[in-house]
Parts: C-alpha cells; sequence; structure tokens
C-alpha cells in the first residue's frame, strides 16, 4: 500500500521553530526527509523537515497524531 500524503491536510503539533506550531496546511510535496506544505493563512509555502515535528495528518478522512522521524522514508517504501 502506498502512503503518499501529497493533498492531505496538516497541522504542526511540534516543531523545532516555534512558530510554526498550530500552523495548518495541505502537502504540496513529499520527499524522503521533507514536506513542501502550503500553509492556510496567507498561502505561504514552506519546507519543513520531518524528523524535527509532530504532526496531526488527515489522509483519506481520518486524521493521526504521527511523530515525524516515523516518516522519514521514500513513501514507496511504507507500508
Amino acid at each position: 500500500m502506498l502512503l503518499d500524503y501529497i493533498g492531505s491536510e496538516i497541522k504542526i503539533l511540534y516543531y523545532v521553530d516555534s512558530s510554526l506550531i498550530s500552523k495548518k496546511g495541505i502537502v504540496i510535496l513529499e520527499t524522503e526527509k521533507t514536506f513542501l506544505i502550503r500553509l492556510s493563512d496567507k498561502g505561504k509555502v514552506v519546507r519543513i523537515f520531518k524528523a524535527h515535528g509532530i504532526f496531526e495528518i488527515t489522509f483519506k478522512g481520518k486524521s493521526f497524531i504521527v511523530d515525524g522521524y516515523k516518516l522519514v522514508r521514500k513513501p514507496w517504501k511504507r507500508i
């Protein structure tokens, strides 16, 4: 099963850059180590490192909370 989070809603619950905490947006690109997110407020696009945060992700209608370090791998290698 391929878990590709592009198009998913994401909320940053914790991040090393505290100015991003509580920000919400849409994942527009995912790499092995990062998310590119279009933030809901102002439409600004930010690149964040998965391993540096905790996220709430809404994927296919279901929300879950995940430590970003668990997502650090190529999307096509996740099961």
